[in-house]
This record gives structure tokens, C-alpha cells and sequence, in this order.
């Protein structure tokens, strides 16, 4: 894992000196070398000089930008990218695959660096590393599940305005248009992007299979299937959406009854992963020396291990016990 590390501090400096000299070896602008020749543009007096400052910076942003693409863009981040990039376009977060990558090795270098000056320890530092680099994918998970949470609470309403104006006589591209100019927020964005693929000739059965794995949620894929069914069998879509209304809304009250019923054990397991770390924190400021053994030590480093790696099987346990699926 050492060895890893240092290919990263490595890496990073390389990068580095390549941006700031890159611009000053770099005798090949086209651009730059037409501007000699322009005479209805030159700069006079110190309006020169503030312009050839400009233009340096402007250079030194774009050898900055291309290299974190080049490094996004690395063959070993091949399969990673793809997946993260089409987790950031469900998590609606406005990034391109290499960018993220790029994001996270900066983040897990920041914190490699900044542990091991901390601890004065590179043993000690690798969790951060590793931290560092989960941190940002942790997020990105976090945004798309409130996104998908937001959806799922929009989704009884905008059924119910599909039902009624599939009642009114309304065809359902016409409903979906209702749809989208009568709600807003997330459900609005997911059915305008539903229409405008529809409008630029995708078929229909293909859409709602796109927006089912744009969203990733239960009661949407519920919802698209009965619709995928009626359009090839036939029937009264206006009375199945209702019936799936009336699902959706029982399913999430239970959801609530359970999640009320399984809090007691959320809160227990929240409680017992704290209080090693309020422990260590405690101790550190009343005795510093006594608690410092942990890390100064191989048998301490080895029993805080132990003891992380037993920590996060019990909160593994636990989130299984209180998770319930419907």
C-alpha cells in the first residue's frame, strides 16, 4: 500500500510540474503566433501586458484542464468510469466520469497528506487514504437516494393527473405533457426528459424503459410496466394506474410503520458505533500519552484494526437486521 501511495504523491507532482511548464516550453500556439500579425488588435502600453497576462493564465487553465482529463481518462479507470459516470447522471449531478475520478484521487491524496502530518505515521494515514478516495462515491450515493426519495413521494400525484386526464379523454403523450407543466421539482425533470425523447422520434416502449433506469425506483418500474402491458394487450390504463395509486400509497405507509418500529434499533446501532470513537476522544484529551500506545505501537495499530474491522461487521449486521424490504 506504500508503494501506492508514493506512485500517487508521484503521480501528483508530475502532473503538477507539467501544468506550470507546459505553457512555458509549449512555442506551438497557433493562435498566439497569428496575433503578431494582427496589427487592428495589438495592445499598446500597459494594456499589453495585462492582456499577455491573461493569456498566460487562460493557457495555463487549459494544460490544467486537459491533463485531468488525460489522467480521467487512463484505461485503467475504464470500467469505473462508465459506472460512475451513469451514477452521477441518475444522482443529477452535473460531472463527467474522468472529472469524478480525478475529484477523488485529489481527495484521497489531501487526506493521505494530511494524516500522515498529523500522525507523522504512513502506516496510519492509508485508512484516509482509502476514506478520501470512498468519500465523494459516498456522496454521490447519498444525493441519488434523496433524489429517488423525492421522486417516490411525487409519484402518487403524478399517476393521479396521468388517471385523470387519461378520464378527460386525453391521449397519454397528452398526459404526459400535463404532467410536466402541472409538477414541478423531480418528476417534472424525469417526464420533460420522457417527453423530449419521444418528440425526437425514440419509440415510446424505449422511453419508458429509459426513464426506469434513469430513476432505478420500485414503484416507477411498477408503474412502467403496467403501461408497457396496456399498450400491447390493450385495457382501461386510466382504472390500472388507479389500482397502482392505491398500491404505491400502501406501500408507503407500511414503509413509515416500519421504519417507526425499527427505529429503537437504528438508534442502538448508531450509539454503539460512537461510542468507541467518543471513547478515544475522551480519553485523548484526558490522558494523551496513555491513548497514544494505540498508534505508536504495532499491537496497538493491530487492535485498533481489529477493532475497526469489528466495528463496521456489527454495523453491517445491524443495518441488515433494520432494513426490511418490500
Amino acid at each position: 500500500m506504500l508503494i501506492i501511495i508514493i506512485i500517487f504523491v508521484f503521480t501528483a507532482a508530475f502532473l503538477g510540474c507539467y501544468a506550470i511548464l507546459s505553457p512555458i516550453f509549449n512555442k506551438a500556439d497557433v493562435i498566439g503566433r497569428l496575433r503578431k500579425y494582427d496589427s487592428s488588435k495589438a495592445p499598446q502600453g500597459s494594456s499589453s501586458d495585462q492582456n499577455a497576462k491573461m493569456h498566460n493564465v487562460s493557457e495555463l487553465l487549459r494544460v490544467i484542464l486537459n491533463t485531468v482529463k488525460d489522467v480521467g481518462n487512463l484505461k485503467i479507470f475504464d470500467r469505473y468510469r462508465k459506472n460512475i459516470q451513469a451514477e452521477l447522471w441518475k444522482a443529477h449531478i452535473p460531472l463527467k466520469g474522468e472529472e469524478f475520478i480525478v475529484l477523488s484521487l485529489a481527495a484521497s491524496l489531501v487526506s493521505t497528506f494530511a494524516a500522515a502530518a498529523a500522525a507523522k505515521n504512513m502506516v496510519l494515514a492509508v485508512p484516509f487514504a482509502i476514506a478520501g478516495w470512498l468519500i465523494p462515491g459516498i456522496f454521490v450515493k447519498a444525493k441519488k437516494k434523496k433524489r429517488l426519495k423525492l421522486l417516490n413521494e411525487q409519484l402518487g400525484d403524478t399517476i393521479g393527473i396521468i388517471s385523470n386526464s387519461l378520464k378527460s379523454g386525453y391521449s397519454f403523450f397528452q398526459a404526459i405533457d400535463t404532467v410536466t407543466s402541472e409538477m414541478s421539482g423531480i418528476i417534472a425533470e424525469e417526464f420533460a426528459q420522457l417527453k423530449k425523447e419521444i418528440n425526437i422520434g425514440v419509440n415510446t416502449e424505449t422511453a419508458l424503459e429509459n426513464l426506469v433506469g434513469r430513476v432505478e425506483s420500485d414503484d416507477m418500474e411498477l408503474v412502467v410496466t403496467a403501461i408497457l402491458i396496456q399498450r400491447q394487450i390493450g385495457g382501461n390504463l386510466a382504472e390500472i394506474l388507479d389500482n397502482i395509486s392505491d398500491t404505491i400509497r400502501q406501500r408507503i405507509r407500511i414503509k413509515g410503520e416500519i421504519k417507526t418500529m425499527t427505529a429503537q434499533g437504528r438508534i442502538s446501532g448508531i450509539i454503539i458505533a460512537l461510542i468507541p470513537l467518543i471513547m478515544g476522544l475522551a480519553m485523548f484529551v484526558i490522558n494523551p500519552e496513555y491513548i497514544k500506545l494505540l498508534f505508536t505501537n504495532n499491537l496497538g495499530l493491530a487492535m485498533v484494526a481489529a477493532s475497526v474491522v469489528m466495528e463496521l461487521i456489527g454495523v453491517v449486521f445491524i443495518r441488515k437486521i433494520v432494513n426490511i424490504e418490500l
